[in-house]
Order: structure tokens, then sequence, then C-alpha cells
């Protein structure tokens, strides 16, 4: 039986289908939701701007941590290059919204218990410590969708997770 679902989110289209899913799974299970954002050490400004693809969030994230810009930017690269060197906390402040944002939807579709979590590392080493950790009993992530000889060389996350996990997980596509 699953009591308590785990499911990754980066603020992407196939993450927010992936919230989706699990708190569908939740409601109708009753189990317990834990949204997870992995922030990965080191992250660079290029590779940050894949976490948050959505307009809205570089528009929340500049009202928090640079009032004053003007105008605002369009895209996370061009937040965090006015930045002047506090990329580190908008990705944190970029992970509190993603979470927030999941949770609020998640619960919005009748997830009743639903915790949220925003931890540092590697993404798939992360989300398998924090399944552990919490004791979940499903992992749900979005697929990427690699393909070819990029997805064989690199691997996704999703790939990781579910070669490695000690519970079953549902990729959502």
């Amino acid at each position: 039986m699953i009591k308590h679902i785990l499911v990754a989110t980066d603020g992407s289209a196939k993450a927010r289908k992936a919230v989706a899913m699990a708190a569908n799974l939740g409601k109708t299970l009753g189990a317990r939701l834990t949204i997870l954002h992995v922030i990965m050490h080191g992250l660079r400004a290029e590779e940050a701007s894949r976490l948050a693809e959505e307009e809205y969030l570089v528009r929340r994230v500049s009202a928090v941590t640079l009032p004053d810009l003007q105008p605002i930017p369009e895209t996370m690269v061009n937040l965090f290059r006015a930045s002047h060197g506090e990329v580190g906390e908008m990705v944190s402040i970029l992970g509190d919204r993603i979470v927030e944002e999941a949770a609020d939807s998640a619960r919005s579709i009748g997830a009743d218990s639903v915790d949220v979590r925003v931890e540092p590392g590697d993404y798939a080493e992360t989300i398998l410590a924090v399944a552990d950790e919490v004791d979940a009993d499903l992992i749900v992530v979005g697929s990427r969708g690699l393909g070819g000889l990029r997805g064989l060389l690199v691997g996704s996350v999703s790939q990781k997770v579910v070669q490695h996990a000690d519970c079953s997980v549902l990729v959502v596509r």
C-alpha cells in the first residue's frame, strides 16, 4: 500500500505534470505527499535557467531579490546577470517558489497532507536520499525526454532514480 509519495519538481512543465499525477494519487490513496526541489551545488546561471522556464517565476524572484530593478529581466539568465553575484540567494528563493507553487497546486487537486523540501545536492542522489529519509513508498518524477546519443551518454535524473530507488518509481511523460 502506498502511504507516502515523494515528487520531485524543477518548475518545468513535465515536473508540473508529475506533481499533478502525484497529487491525484495522493488524493485517491489517502497518501502523504512530499514535494522536493533540489538545488544543484555550483549551479551556473545557464543551468539554473532550465529550472524555471516560466516567466512568472522570473518576476516573482526579481521582486524579492532586486525590487528596484527596472526593467524586469525576461529570463532567469538575465536576472542572474543583473544580480551582481547574488545568484545563491536567487536560486534559494527560486527553489522556495517552485515548491510553494507545486504545493498549492497539489492542495487544489485535493491532496490533504503536503510537505515541501528544498535540498542542495546532486539531483538523483538527493531524490533517493530524501525518499529513504521520509520512507517514501513511491517516487514520482517528470521525464526530460533525453533521446538518442545524449540520453545514452549522460543519462537522466529519472533513469538514475529508477535504477537505484528502493521503492517504486513513476516517470511522468
